[in-house]
């Protein structure tokens, strides 16, 4: 597992003079200090479809890179690279969008695509975001009802393989996947070059989220449920975990969290603050916000 960073009393003085609260418990984040997620400026021009062309007007400090992330299953060397890279953007609107928006781009060596059971996806490459908008304090057997936080997952379907893009995991009633099925979650997965399939080689992989978020979320449908509002200055519990396999089953997850069992466990899971416009969009870098930016580098 990659070591968290280590924070001195310097940095989080910048966090705090910048108005927000600290994350309740910073080790829980994989980079040691937590995760933003930036206010997207025109949600009319964000079209859940794989293209990273909606994403232009985010800043490029805020993305997460592998420098930035644990492999918590792991037993060798972090994935190098020229095998695997990840770059993870995570966006945020208040009402009266007021959704969540998540762009992974993958560039992997070797897809790993063989898996047709949803339950199962994790054996293959695969996307998951295990969301819980309260930042509750939650520990539970795998397969309990995820009604206070959710592991969404998103993974590359395609005629006579994987079935569906967006999947709530795991083993969870049918009920339950009311999200994908009413477009409260939106999900595209583009693999380029265009047809490739399993064991296919030097491929990108983009997964792109829309999705509205509930707290609880509950198997009876939309309106049983609590719709959560975005703000800017919240902490949610989030984290993002990319499943790595090649060929022989998984054999990496890496993630902004720092243990396996940050879809089980309130523990294990990360956090990510939600930044207004105004606010990441006028940092300077020599301002104490310009501090901050500087460990998402």
């Amino acid at each position: 597992m990659r070591k968290k960073a280590v924070l001195g009393a310097v940095v989080l003085g910048a966090v705090l003079l910048t108005g927000f609260v600290a994350p309740v418990a910073a080790y829980e984040n994989c980079n040691g200090v937590g995760y933003f997620a930036l206010q997207v400026p025109d949600p009319s021009s964000m079209n859940p479809d794989g293209d990273a062309s909606d994403w232009a007007w985010y800043d490029p400090d805020f993305i997460i890179s592998p420098d930035q992330l644990c492999d918590v299953i792991g037993e060798g060397e972090f994935p190098a690279r020229s095998d695997l890279d990840i770059a993870h953007h995570v966006g945020w609107t208040p009402e009266p969008d007021n959704r969540l928006y998540v762009f992974t781009r993958v560039v992997d060596d070797t897809l790993n695509a063989d898996v047709t059971e949803p339950n199962d996806g994790w054996h293959d490459d695969d996307l998951e975001l295990i969301l819980d908008p309260d930042h509750g304090v939650w520990n539970e057997a795998p397969d309990a009802l995820r009604t206070g936080h959710q592991q969404w997952t998103f993974h590359y379907a395609r005629p006579g393989g994987y079935p569906l893009v967006s999947f709530l995991r795991w083993n969870q009633p049918a009920e339950m996947q009311w999200g994908p099925e009413s477009g409260a979650v939106e999900g595209a997965v583009v693999v380029s070059p265009a047809g490739a399939g399993h064991l296919s080689t030097d491929v990108t992989v983009n997964y792109e989220v829309r999705m509205e978020a509930y707290d609880p979320y509950l198997p009876d449908g939309r309106d049983a449920s609590v719709r959560w509002v975005f703000e800017a200055g919240q902490t949610i519990g989030m984290s993002l975990s990319l499943n790595e396999a090649d060929s022989g089953g998984r054999t990496h997850q890496v993630t902004t969290h720092i243990q396996n069992g940050g879809a089980h466990s309130s523990e294990f899971s990360s956090e990510f603050t939600l930044l207004s416009t105004d606010e990441f969009a006028t940092a300077v870098e020599g301002s104490s916000w310009g501090s901050v930016k500087a460990l998402m580098r």
